[in-house]
């Protein structure tokens, strides 16, 4: 009897790491909003912000800068540290935690360098602890843009193959930098951007932007006609492509619905000024259709804790839209704030009630000079901007900065 015991439970806790390396019987925890579901969430306030800065004229080195935003500090609303990345001319752009969240994984679209950065050891002062260096040769792919947390593991998006071109994928890494395996595409889907998953619907989804050969060009010399539209819906578990469903141009952001038993998720589509929605049937089909009309190039989509909003930051009309999805047959225009020019990311909190926002997209893109971390406020009559909290990144000893996506510790 005590034979058969020990024989079980070597049996099962086999299987426990089996699962764990594909994602599997790990449920999602609760927001905060738009992370993976597989990684560990505050269960406090906010006291840090990180913010990934791209030095804007190129000449000194991309950082990463430390905003002190506890309340009851005396340096609120202040960069405490910056930590040099080593180089310039990355363009650091998405970054994203470790499922422990001791680690934050930095990537940069021109380079293709990955910053692979301590932030469990000093939290304000973070550390750089390895950078990747050889990843187009280990891939066969560059530009990473999303880096999505699973257990124990790292996967990311790639915007392009390693010479620029299509076919872009996706790949995976350990947490600490051995790559695993590549992910290919479909011959007809070729295009890539960012992914989410949903593990108790064994799903993952894919979107499309366009590859490092286009967005190395100012906007006016980009052929908009090789931009992609598809979504991919995979096999979570398999990593398998079950299904291809078109949108409008340039779907950027994937996330999935946070409503209880949801199957379906949300996708702001840049060069169609919109939202597309894509919706699961009890059959296992997925179709996709528009959801609304937005403003002007749409480029970042961020979901309310309990998934009745959808917040979308309008580029080129100024503006951040927060929209009622509480019906997706009726979605409703609830507020919108204009809290500068060229709004891009966006972070909110896991009790819903503040948004951290950056207005740098490419420096390809950006057409203004004027850099900027703000906050607003989400309230039951909207969103409002906070009036004292403006870090100014233009006034930094190197010059300006262009700050991009957040993170909070």
């Amino acid at each position: 009897m005590a034979r058969r015991i020990q024989i079980l439970a070597i049996v099962v806790g086999a299987l426990a790491i089996w699962f764990l390396a594909l994602g599997i019987g790990t449920r999602p925890a609760t927001a905060e909003t738009c992370l993976s579901p597989f990684v560990k969430r505050l269960d406090k306030p906010e006291k840090l912000l990180y913010v990934f800065c791209v030095d804007a004229d190129a000449k000194d080195n991309d950082f990463l800068a430390v905003i002190d935003v506890d309340v009851d500090s005396a340096r609120y609303g202040q960069i405490i540290y910056q930590l040099d990345l080593g180089s310039s001319g990355n363009e650091t752009h998405h970054f994203g935690f470790t499922d422990d969240r001791t680690h934050i994984w930095g990537c940069s679209l021109f380079s293709s360098r990955i910053f692979i950065i301590n932030v469990a050891g000093n939290p304000s002062q973070p550390k750089l602890e390895k950078v990747l260096e050889d990843i187009p040769a280990q891939t066969g792919l560059a530009g990473p843009h999303s880096p999505y947390a699973l257990p124990g593991r790292m996967l990311l998006s790639f915007l392009s193959g390693k010479d620029g071109g299509l076919p872009a994928g996706l790949a995976e890494f350990t947490n600490d930098g051995k790559f695993i395996r590549r992910l290919d595409l479909p011959k007809d889907a070729p295009y890539m951007y960012d992914v989410a998953v949903q593990p108790d619907l064994n799903r993952m989804v894919t979107s499309s932007f366009t590859p490092m050969g286009n967005y190395k060009k100012p906007l006016s010399e980009m052929d908009l006609k090789s931009f992609g539209k598809e979504l991919l819906v995979w096999d979570f578990r398999e990593r398998k492509v079950l299904t291809k469903l078109t949108t409008g141009a340039a779907p950027l952001e994937c996330r999935w619905s946070l409503k209880k038993d949801a199957n379906h998720g949300f996708t702001n589509c840049a060069l169609d000024d919109s939202i597309w929605v894509w919706e699961g049937s009890d059959d296992g089909q997925y179709t996709t259709r528009k959801l609304c009309a937005t403003g002007k190039l749409p480029a970042d989509l961020r979901e309310s804790p309990d998934g009745r909003f959808l917040y979308v930051s309008c580029f080129f009309s100024n503006d951040i839209q927060q929209w009622d999805v509480s019906d997706l047959k009726n979605p409703r225009l609830a507020s919108s704030v204009v809290p500068g020019v060229q709004p891009n990311m966006m972070h909110v909190t896991g009790d819903g009630k503040r948004m951290y926002i950056t207005n740098s997209l490419l420096s390809t893109l950006d057409h203004s000079g004027n850099f900027w971390v703000r906050l607003a406020h989400i309230g039951p009559d909207g969103i409002k901007m906070d009036p004292f909290f403006n870090v100014d990144l233009t006034k930094l000893k190197t010059g300006p900065a262009r700050g991009h996506d957040m993170l909070l510790y």
